[in-house]
């Protein structure tokens, strides 16, 4: 009797274990491993243009320490922006290599970081993507962005990514980076 159940148990894990496999012709799904952190460019910058990026306790580098918004408000190769914290407001256009503000009109006052005229250097200027356990599948999914200028980051914003088979990441359509896939076990 014994050796009949160690037969049925044995036929039961095989049939079993094709389930789990990871065999060339089925190969397991992939998710990416971790957020991805995506370098600031024209691309990516274009790829969250008006999406509002909140930084509740302001922005030591912009000069701010009250809740301070910030966007990119253009597609350009030089991005606009727009800054506002209290009832001041900076435009201007964005190069990069780290995040370099250059105002062109502002409210805020004569002195001011982002007071017309001046210009504004970041860095680290990137982007935090939700994107750990994402599959790589290409199917758009909605994912939290996080603005990270210097040492301060906003609170997230909502965007459309894509995480694709060999990792690529697309925001809102724009390619933005790589992300390293992990595969799912079985």
């Amino acid at each position: 009797m014994k050796k009949l159940i160690g037969l049925m148990m044995a036929v039961a894990a095989a049939a079993l274990l094709p389930a789990c496999s990871s065999g060339d012709d089925d190969p397991l799904p992939t998710v990416a491993a971790a957020d991805a952190t995506i370098a600031v460019t024209s691309t990516t910058a274009a790829a969250v243009t008006n999406v509002p990026f909140a930084f509740p306790s302001g922005v030591p580098d912009l000069g701010t320490t009250a809740a301070t918004t910030v966007a990119f408000t253009s597609t350009a190769s030089t991005p606009a922006f727009s800054i506002s914290s209290g009832t001041s407001v900076a435009t201007g256009a964005t190069t990069f290599g780290s995040c370099i503000f250059v105002v062109a009109n502002s409210s805020f006052p004569v002195g001011h970081r982002l007071a017309t005229g001046q210009t504004v250097t970041i860095n680290p200027c990137n982007i935090r993507l939700g994107t750990t356990g994402s599959p790589a599948d290409s199917v758009a999914r909605q994912r939290a962005a996080v603005f990270i200028l210097g040492s301060a980051a906003s609170s997230g914003s909502t965007v459309t990514v894509v995480v694709n088979p060999g990792g690529t990441i697309t925001i809102n359509g724009a390619s933005a980076g790589t992300v390293t896939l992990v595969p799912v076990s079985g």
